[in-house]
C-alpha cells in the first residue's frame, strides 16, 4: 500500500512569537545580544520581554543551565520561569533563577572556605542579626554614663547605618551622616561595634543578608580563577528591575558576564525610588556608557487609558531617558486635580468619593490611595473608619497600632486613668534602666495611691529605686499632669523626651516623628484628653469588627514605595503639597530628582481614573498652637498643562 506524506514546513520560533509581542517587545527579544538594556515604560510588558527572551534562547538550542535570571523577589523569578516554561515547552531544568541574595548564596556555598567560613554557614535573618549586633553594642556602651548611653543609637539604627555603608561601598562616616549627623560623635564607638559584630558572625559561622552580596563581590573581584569559572558557566545573564540595583549588585552581574559578555538588563530609570537603601538610578546610565551597549525601548502602555498616559508623558522625570508612552486602550476621562482646604477636608473628600465609587459598582479592592509618607493617611483612616469602609494598609500598621503612637497614647491614658496598669508600664519602660520589674512596681504604686486621691506627681516623689534616675520622669509628669489639652501634652512629651528617644531607637525616626506631629494636629481638635482617647478607641473598635467579618474586598492605603509594581482601576494620590509631596527635606536640599520619580511611579499605578488631591491651606505647626506654616517650594501640580487635566475645588453644601 502506497502511503503519501504531507510535509509541514517548520516555522521559526521567531515567527511564532511575533503574534504575541508588539513590535518593540519583539525587537528587544530577538535582536538583543551582547550588552543590551531594555528601558521598559510603566505597563509596557517587561515581564513578557524577559519571559520570551528565555524561551527564545532555549528554543534556539541553548541549554537552560547556561542561563542566569536575577530578580528582586522570589515571586518575580517564579512567575517569569513558569511563563517561560509554557512558552518554550521546556521544564527549564538546570536554569538558575532567583534574587541577588539567592544567587550569591549559591556561589558562596561553593567557595566559603576561601573566606574562612564552613560551607554550612548560617544566614542570619534581620532579627537574628540585630540580636548579634546588640551583643556587640552592649560590650561597647557598658562603660558609658547614663546620658550618653541614652543618646547612643540602638541596634536597629546601627544595623541600618552598617547596611547602607555596605551596600553603597561608602565609608562609615558618610553612612552615619546620611542617617543622622548627630551620631557622628559616636563614630569611633560605632566602628568598634561593627568590628565586634564581624568577629561574632565569623565565630558563629554566620552571614547576614548584606554579607551574601559583599562576600560574593569580594570573591569575584579578588580571585581570577573563581571569576572565570563562574562566568563561564553561563552564556546569558538576564536582570530584572535593573534601576533598583545598588553598586554592589551592578558590579556582581558585570563580573559574572565578563567572559561571554551577554548581559541583558531590563528596567526603567524613571521608576528608581529606593536610593535610601542604596539603589542607584545612575546604574542605568553607567551601563549605557559602556561601548557596544544596545538600547531598546518598549513604550506601549497596556495599563492606563489614553488621558492618563498623556498625563504621564507630561510629568516624565527630567533626568530620565526620554520615552513617549502610547496607550493601547481607548476612551477614558482626564485625571482630576482636586483642591481641598486642609487635611481634614481632603480626608472627607477622598472617603466620600470612595463611597460613591463603591456604590456605583467599582470593587473596593480596585481602589487605592497613595501618599508620600504613612503619616499622610492618618485622617483618612479615621474617616474610612467612621464610614465603615473596609481598607487595608500596605504602608504599615494602623496608626493607633504603631509602637511610637502607642507610646504617646500610653502617657495620655496614664494621665486620664492612673489605674491603667498596661499604659503605665509601657510608658515607664521607655526610660533608661526601667524594665518590666521596676515598671510594674511603679505602676502598682500609682494605681494603689490613686484610690486614696493622690495625684501622680505626689506618688512619684515617694518612689526611690536604687541605680535608676527617676528625675526625668518626675519632671515630665509634673509639667503635663494638670493639662487638659491632649495636643499640648503630646507636644511637651515629644520636645522634652520622645524626640531624642526616637532618634536613638529607630532607623526611620524622621517618619515616626511625622506620625507624632500628625497626631498632634488631630489631637488639637479635641478639648479634653478623655474625648480624644474615646475617638481613638472608636476607630480601633471598628478595626476589630472589620477584621472579624470575612472581607474579600478592601480599599488599599499605601505609600508609593509599597505600591510599586501594583495597579488599580482608581487611584487617589493625596497630600500633593510642597513639604509633603515632594518632601520638605528634598526641597530644602534641592534634591528633587527622586521625588519626581516617586510621583511618576504613583500616577502610573492608575488604570481608569486618577485623582490628584492637594490642600489650599498651610499645615499646622506641631510646636506652635494652631499656627499655620505656609507651604513653599516645588509644587508638582502647578506646571501641569491645562489641557491634560480637569481641575476640581471641593466645597460644602
Amino acid at each position: 500500500m502506497n502511503q503519501k506524506h504531507y510535509v509541514l514546513k517548520a516555522s521559526k520560533f521567531e515567527d511564532a512569537i511575533s503574534q504575541y509581542l508588539d513590535e518593540e517587545q519583539y525587537r528587544a527579544v530577538v535582536e538583543s545580544s551582547g550588552r543590551s538594556i531594555v528601558v521598559a515604560g510603566p505597563g509596557s510588558g517587561k515581564t513578557r520581554v524577559i519571559t520570551y527572551k528565555i524561551a527564545h534562547l532555549v528554543r534556539n538550542g541553548l541549554s537552560p543551565s547556561r542561563i542566569l535570571l536575577v530578580t528582586f523577589t522570589r515571586a518575580a523569578a517564579r512567575e517569569m520561569t513558569e511563563r517561560a516554561k509554557m512558552v518554550c515547552s521546556s521544564n527549564l531544568e538546570g536554569m538558575l533563577s532567583g534574587t541577588f541574595h539567592h544567587v550569591c548564596n549559591v556561589l558562596l556555598r561553593r567557595y566559603s572556605r576561601k573566606l574562612g567560613y564552613d560551607p554550612n554557614f548560617t544566614i542570619l535573618d534581620p532579627d537574628d542579626a540585630r540580636q548579634l549586633l546588640d551583643m556587640a553594642r552592649s560590650e561597647v556602651v557598658e562603660g558609658m554614663d547614663t546620658n550618653r548611653k541614652r543618646m547612643f543609637p540602638r541596634a536597629s539604627v546601627l544595623a541600618s547605618i552598617i547596611s547602607y555603608a555596605s551596600n553603597t561601598l561608602t565609608d562609615l562616616a558618610d553612612a552615619i551622616f546620611k542617617y543622622n549627623p548627630r551620631f557622628l560623635e559616636f563614630q569611633p564607638e560605632i566602628e568598634s561595634i561593627w568590628e565586634k559584630y564581624v568577629e561574632l558572625k565569623k565565630s558563629n559561622n554566620a552571614m547576614d543578608y548584606d554579607d551574601l552580596l559583599i562576600n560574593a563581590l569580594h570573591l569575584l573581584e579578588t580571585d581570577k580563577d573563581i571569576r572565570e569559572r563562574e562566568s563561564q558557566k553561563y552564556s546569558w545573564i538576564l536582570v530584572d528591575e535593573f534601576q533598583d540595583t545598588n553598586i554592589v549588585q551592578y558590579k556582581i552581574v558585570e563580573l559574572l558576564s565578563s567572559t561571554h559578555g551577554n548581559l541583558m538588563v531590563v528596567g526603567d530609570d524613571s521608576q528608581s525610588i529606593y536610593s535610601f537603601r542604596g539603589a542607584r538610578f545612575e546604574n542605568v546610565f553607567d551601563f549605557l556608557k559602556k561601548e557596544g551597549t544596545r538600547l531598546f525601548k518598549i513604550q506601549t502602555n497596556y495599563r492606563s487609558t489614553p488621558p492618563i498616559v498623556e498625563f504621564i508623558n507630561s510629568i516624565e522625570p527630567k533626568s530620565s531617558i526620554p520615552k513617549k508612552l502610547v496607550s493601547a486602550r481607548r476612551g477614558g476621562t482626564k485625571p482630576k486635580i482636586v483642591t481641598t482646604w486642609d487635611r481634614l477636608e481632603e480626608a472627607q473628600f477622598v472617603a466620600q468619593k470612595i463611597s460613591e465609587l463603591i456604590e456605583s459598582g467599582v470593587p473596593a479592592g480596585e481602589i487605592a490611595v497613595l501618599y508620600r509618607a504613612h503619616a499622610h493617611s492618618l485622617e483618612l483612616q479615621m474617616q474610612l473608619d467612621q464610614l465603615r469602609i473596609p481598607y487595608r494598609l500596605l504602608s504599615g500598621p494602623r496608626f493607633t497600632e504603631t509602637a511610637h503612637v502607642k507610646d504617646v497614647i500610653s502617657l495620655l491614658r496614664l494621665l486620664e486613668n492612673p489605674k491603667d496598669l498596661l499604659a503605665t508600664i509601657r510608658f515607664m519602660k521607655l526610660f533608661p534602666g526601667i524594665g518590666s520589674k521596676y515598671a510594674t512596681r511603679i505602676a502598682n504604686e500609682i494605681a494603689n495611691r490613686a484610690v486614696t486621691g493622690k495625684e501622680i506627681p505626689e506618688v512619684l516623689k515617694t518612689i526611690q529605686i536604687s541605680r535608676v534616675d527617676l528625675d526625668s520622669i518626675k519632671k515630665l509628669i509634673a509639667e503635663v499632669h494638670h493639662l487638659s489639652s491632649p495636643a499640648e501634652v503630646i507636644e511637651i512629651f515629644l520636645s522634652e523626651f520622645y524626640s531624642d528617644y526616637l532618634e536613638a531607637t529607630y532607623p526611620d525616626a524622621r517618619s515616626r516623628k511625622q506620625d507624632i506631629e500628625r497626631l498632634i494636629e488631630i489631637a488639637s481638635r479635641y478639648s479634653s484628653i478623655e474625648n480624644f482617647l474615646s475617638e481613638i478607641s472608636v476607630a480601633e473598635r471598628v478595626d476589630v469588627e472589620a477584621q472579624e467579618r470575612e472581607r474579600t474586598e478592601e480599599v488599599v492605603l499605601s505609600t508609593v514605595h509599597q505600591a510599586k509594581g501594583l495597579e488599580w482601576r482608581v487611584v487617589f494620590v493625596i497630600s500633593l503639597n510642597p513639604g509633603d509631596f515632594p518632601s520638605g527635606l528634598s526641597i530644602a536640599e534641592g534634591n528633587l530628582d527622586e521625588e519626581e520619580r516617586i510621583f511618576y511611579v504613583a500616577v502610573t499605578r492608575a488604570k481608569d481614573d486618577l485623582f490628584l488631591v492637594r490642600q489650599k491651606a498651610g499645615r499646622h505647626s506641631p510646636f506652635s498652637s494652631n499656627r499655620l506654616v505656609i507651604r513653599r517650594g516645588e509644587d508638582f501640580l502647578t506646571n501641569i498643562p491645562q489641557d491634560v487635566v480637569e481641575r476640581w475645588e471641593v466645597r460644602w453644601e
